[in-house]
């Protein structure tokens, strides 16, 4: 029997944030030169930004729950504090030495190698580290502290 039509499928394609353009002080955001903080998107040096980055080897809501669930604290930590802004200070600020700032892409699954150059990267430890780990996040997200002393509010 003769196909109507063929599909065929090359693999996911991912793009960073809707491929909007991001500037901060009129300058673009080049989001393969930041870096994550528990493994979802509230980017170093990026004021007031979070997004939700799921899981690849789970469903995606379970991540984007738990991260919905952080930045829920976040804003009501800032809002019990009187802060309007918070930022993340990524390991190579703190010490020039930090063995944290071990440049490790986000996530090593072989069909995204071809969207790692444009994604954020990752540390070699908490809070930089992308697990894939639910378990692990849910403890993460839902009991850390807020101000894990890596955040800077103002």
């Amino acid at each position: 029997m003769a196909a109507d039509v063929i599909v065929t499928a090359t693999g996911l394609e991912l793009v960073s944030l809707g491929e909007m353009d991001f500037t901060l002080d009129d300058q673009p955001i080049d989001f393969s030169q930041t870096v994550t903080y528990k493994g979802f998107r509230l980017l170093h040096d990026v004021p007031n930004l979070a997004s939700s980055f799921g899981y690849i080897n789970a469903s995606w809501t379970l991540r984007a729950d738990l991260t919905c669930e952080y930045v829920c604290r976040l804003l009501n930590h800032m809002t019990t504090s009187g802060t309007t802004a918070v930022r993340i200070t990524p390991p190579t600020r703190r010490c020039h030495h930090d063995p944290a700032t071990v440049d490790r892409r986000l996530l090593g699954a072989g069909y995204m190698q071809r969207a790692m150059p444009m994604l954020p990267k990752q540390g070699d430890r908490e809070p930089w580290l992308n697990t894939q780990d639910y378990a692990k996040d849910k403890v993460l997200f839902r009991r850390g502290e807020v101000d894990d002393g890596v955040m800077v509010f103002r």
